[in-house]
């Protein structure tokens, strides 16, 4: 089900796996066809087969064309599933296999299985097919996989004969017997694209080209472009899935370098873009009721309280550590009056102090802190610092004693960075006063010349920008081994750690520099290259200073416009991955939009491969070339014939745009007709269907099918490639 998102984009969920549908059992065998001889056809695809009798006008069958065959251990069976069956099981999935390697078949076994699927799901219960056999190959097969298929039918099945054909050329046959005679057909099958050639009723396949591009290796591709795009997606996107964006949201573009030209356009990308939602289990989030969230506060509130308790009881006890610290080295220095200095000397050491003026500074220290504790614990507000004195710096030092000389020397070095604070705080203030005068100077020159003012502001924040502009790109330059500036600067660090002086000339012949060769060298010049970021700082806030200007007082200057301003989340790259909507996932409240796909240039990638092969590396040609190198090899009746007949088949035809996209293309290779459009170019009218179709209606032709049938007489002669020429099938060399 779609769901609107925006108004404009709309969400696609995306097919997990294909649906099992049950193929339906035909029980009318015996009653329509047993003795009828009625031809049974079999459009035996690498993809899909299809089969049906020869009166009908659809195949009755039509199921993927593979098989699952394993053994269940915990059950003790073995299990083999066929053709749509085989997604009604986990365990069938993954062993599903198919008969062909590319679109030749090459497993007999498996397509033995596949054979007795269709003949039991027709009915026939017989020990031998007695009905002849229209069947399908590809362009070209080679003879032993012919012949691995013409000894399975004729002797597994003992079929009375067997018709082969190309599939594209039934196809051809299905949309005009009477245009069959001439023409181009273009099959875009599941693993190639073929273009044969038909003129005069002759096909002539020594003509025919091939790409190596269809369903299949556009599946993959549309598989890999997503998973470049979203390495880190938490979810493992299947063939079948990218197989489902292939047929359900690609398209060709008439103009690939004008569409992707238009993709930048906001306005463009937003009709464009497809939003594919893939399925996630949302986190569950308990609401809480009122009454719950009330204990809950009440609960909070109650361990703060006791967090405050016992904060003020740790300083309660430190307080009254404090107190009894201070007085016992008040007991000391007391105590000095009464002992012997010797002895007062060993209990001022016992107690951590050098000296009588360490044991003085540490009773001030601890009186100090004992009085701002009382002081905050009854709130009384502290009196402000009296500027220091220092009364013994301008005594001369023998009117001291060696006590106070050394209490000199700490006044001193106290003074001297008391005088040095106060200077910077004069200064401090003097630039503030400076700033202020400039601003008030520049806020004049707004309001009397505004137009001169905010012109300079722009070419100050222009100038700034080129410059900070540049040394990124020189720092971006410096950082790689092989940059022609990295290379200099290296240089210029090699002759100056040289200890011998640069020869004016070099010859022939001579030692080479080579600095640079050993990766120590790099670890030095990489420690030279490091340069202090305060001045680019500097230049960050100034840039933002006149940009801030800027904004307020040029209407025509926007948030935009800044440098800042351009982030990975308003690129193009951000864009195409995670579309032009917010896009925050790890707020908890977008958890689908880690989930989600977003297909916008890959709708017109991977078809666009048809015409340029290139893109993912293939050296062929495209489709209009291709064509173009087809009718060069024909006289100018043959290619005026075969151009008003250009039929597009098969699966991949199904694109949008493509007939048109051919249309316009074939246009540019043809000679100009000034009277009337001298070519023509139609898709089939059932592009999956329509090569049974066709081999059904040459099946009903029964003098023709006299002719062109291999009986089992003529395979025990011939033997199993063996095969009768006809306008519709492969030549025997």
């Amino acid at each position: 089900m779609d769901m609107e998102v925006d108004e404009e984009v709309v969400l696609h969920p995306v097919q997990t796996e294909k649906a099992f549908t049950p193929t339906p059992d035909y029980s009318d065998y015996k009653e329509s066809f047993a003795s009828t001889g009625t031809p049974l056809v079999i459009d035996n695809g690498s993809w899909q087969c299809r089969a049906g009798w020869a009166t009908e006008d659809r195949p009755r069958l039509v199921f993927d064309n593979q098989m699952a065959k394993f053994r269940d251990r915990k059950a003790n069976t073995s299990n083999q599933y066929i053709g749509n069956d085989v997604y009604a099981d986990v365990l069938a999935r993954s062993n599903a296999r198919s008969a062909f390697d590319g679109p030749v078949m090459c497993n007999p076994e498996i397509m033995e299985a596949v054979l007795d699927y269709i003949f039991i799901k027709l009915g026939i219960d017989a020990d031998r097919i007695a009905h002849p056999l229209v069947m399908t190959e590809p362009v070209c097969v080679p003879h032993y996989n012919r012949n691995l298929m013409s000894e399975l039918l004729f002797e597994s099945y003992q079929v009375p004969s067997v018709t082969y054909g190309i599939d594209s050329l039934f196809s051809l046959y299905a949309n005009g017997p009477e245009q069959s005679k001439d023409g181009i057909v273009m099959s875009a099958g599941h693993h190639y694209t073929h273009m044969i050639p038909v003129s005069q009723g002759k096909v002539h396949l020594e003509h025919a080209k091939r790409i190596s591009y269809g369903g299949d290796p556009a599946s993959e591709y549309m598989l890999k472009l997503m998973q470049m795009k979203y390495p880190t997606f938490p979810m493992k996107m299947t063939t079948t899935q990218s197989e489902s964006l292939l047929i359900n949201h690609c398209y060709v573009a008439k103009d690939y370098l004008g569409e992707l030209v238009s993709y930048e356009d906001p306005e463009v990308f937003k009709t464009k873009d497809r939003v594919i939602q893939f399925p996630f289990t949302a986190p569950v989030i308990e609401e809480k009721s009122e009454e719950e969230q009330a204990r809950l506060a009440a609960k909070r509130k109650e361990q703060g309280r006791r967090l405050q308790e016992q904060a003020a009881k740790a300083r309660l006890e430190k307080l009254i550590q404090r107190e009894q610290e201070l007085e016992q080295y008040n007991g000391l220095k007391n105590s000095k009056a009464t002992l012997k200095k010797a002895e007062w000397t060993e209990q001022l050491k016992s107690m951590g102090f050098k000296e009588e003026a360490d044991l003085d500074a540490a009773i001030k220290t601890t009186d100090a802190a004992i009085r701002r504790a009382r002081n905050k614990e009854l709130g009384i507000e502290e009196e402000e610092k009296e500027p220091p004195t220092f009364p013994l710096v301008d005594i001369p030092d023998e009117e001291l004693s060696e006590l106070d000389r050394k209490e000199k020397k700490k006044q001193r070095l106290l003074k001297a960075s008391h005088d040095a604070r106060m200077r910077a705080k004069a200064a401090k203030a003097e630039e503030t006063a400076y700033q202020e005068a400039l601003a008030r100077q520049d806020a004049e020159r707004r309001e009397k010349e505004p137009q001169k003012w905010l012109e300079e502001i722009h070419a100050k924040r222009k100038d700034l920008v080129d410059k900070i502009k540049a040394k990124k790109q020189l720092r971006e330059q410096l950082s790689d081994r092989r940059s022609h500036a990295s290379q200099l600067r290296m240089k210029s660090i090699a002759a100056l750690a040289s200890d011998a002086p640069p020869p004016k000339r070099r010859r022939k012949g001579q030692d080479e520099d080579t600095f640079g060769q050993d990766d120590e060298d790099w670890m030095v010049y990489r420690e030279i290259s490091r340069e202090d970021d305060s001045e680019d700082e500097e230049e960050a806030n100034q840039l933002n200073e006149y940009e801030q200007q800027l904004l307020k007082y040029d209407p025509e200057f926007l948030h935009e416009h800044t440098m800042n301003a351009y982030t990975p989340k308003n690129s193009f790259l951000h864009y195409y991955t995670n579309g032009l909507g917010p896009y925050d996932p790890a707020v908890g409240l977008s958890l689908d939009q880690t989930y989600q796909l977003h297909l916008n240039v890959e709708r017109i990638r991977v078809p666009e491969v048809l015409f340029q092969p290139g893109i993912i590396g293939l050296d062929q040609t495209g489709l209009i070339e291709t064509m173009q190198d087809i009718l060069k090899r024909f006289d100018k009746q043959a290619r005026d014939r075969m151009v008003q007949n250009i039929l597009v088949t098969g699966g991949m035809a199904q694109v949008p745009g493509l007939i048109d996209r051919l249309d316009q293309s074939v246009r540019a290779i043809l000679p100009f007709s000034p009277d009337q459009k001298n070519y023509s170019v139609r898709k089939a009218q059932n592009c999956l269907l329509d090569g049974w179709r066709g081999a059904a209606m040459v099946a009903r032709d029964g003098e023709r099918m006299g002719k062109i049938s291999v009986t089992r007489q003529e395979y025990e002669e011939y033997g199993g490639a063996y095969i009768k020429e006809h306008g519709l099938g492969n030549a025997h060399p």
